[in-house]
């Protein structure tokens, strides 16, 4: 596996993480969240903005790696070429 797959793994991988926290954000209530998520006190609410950054992360996150993927699968007779010459 070449380093370029491995980058876009790990930036997979981050968007599927940043997905998850924005499902737990969503889903349970701010007095209840686990403490790696931020502490707040005295709030009875979900954290819709946070769980809305998390989506745009992961969003990001695997926009970034489909173009790493896909720059790391082009073989050097898919870059573009400019046009031969045809000689008289």
């Amino acid at each position: 596996m070449t380093p370029m797959k491995w980058l876009a793994a790990v930036l997979a991988v981050l968007g599927v993480l940043a997905l998850v926290g924005a499902i737990m954000y969503f889903t349970i209530p701010a007095h209840s969240l686990p403490s790696f998520l931020g502490p707040l006190q005295r709030v009875k609410a979900h954290r819709k903005r946070r769980g809305e950054a998390a989506i745009a992360l992961a969003v990001v996150l695997w926009v970034i790696a489909g173009i790493v993927f896909y720059v790391s699968n082009r073989s050097p007779s898919q870059a573009p070429s400019t046009p031969s010459q045809a000689s008289s």
